[in-house]
């Protein structure tokens, strides 16, 4: 049986599991626009008090305003977790998966290149580098 209004406004009963009787004290009630604002002299309460439920052992309700505030700490949550997604995804610089396979791929490609000019030449990989700092004027190698 569930009870709404100061009045008892109507009462509705539960008749069987497809369906609920509800009755109404008179038709005018029925047809008010319920009033939703809390008077302003009434604090807001995150959790309705457990002496004001009926009986003392029954458990603390959760309050409109808990949940809705619980509700933006969970979607500004999910907001944070979306932007350090996009700010991991467009990096430029540093260590991410991306620059790491690009980095691998010119090492291979740096490695290929040495053994194909080894192989053309016949001057192994380590006397090229030598040649090639010597050529820049980077270090005088004799």
């Amino acid at each position: 049986m569930l009870s709404l209004g100061n009045a008892g406004c109507y009462v509705a009963s539960r008749v069987s599991r497809k369906g609920v009787l509800v009755q109404a004290a008179a038709d005018n009630q029925l047809l008010k626009k319920p009033d939703l604002k809390r008077p302003e002299s009434e604090p807001r309460k995150l959790f309705s008090d457990a002496g004001s439920l009926g009986a003392p052992n029954d458990p603390v309700r959760i309050t409109v305003e808990y949940q809705r505030q619980r509700a933006k700490e969970v979607r500004q949550y999910f907001l944070d977790q979306r932007v350090e997604e996009v700010r991991e995804r467009s990096k430029a610089f540093g260590w991410t998966p991306k620059n790491e396979i690009s980095n691998g791929r010119w090492v291979m490609f740096g490695l290929l290149v040495g053994m194909l000019t080894e192989y053309a030449t016949g001057v192994d990989f380590i006397d090229q580098l030598k040649l090639f700092v010597s050529y820049l004027g980077i270090l005088d190698v004799d």
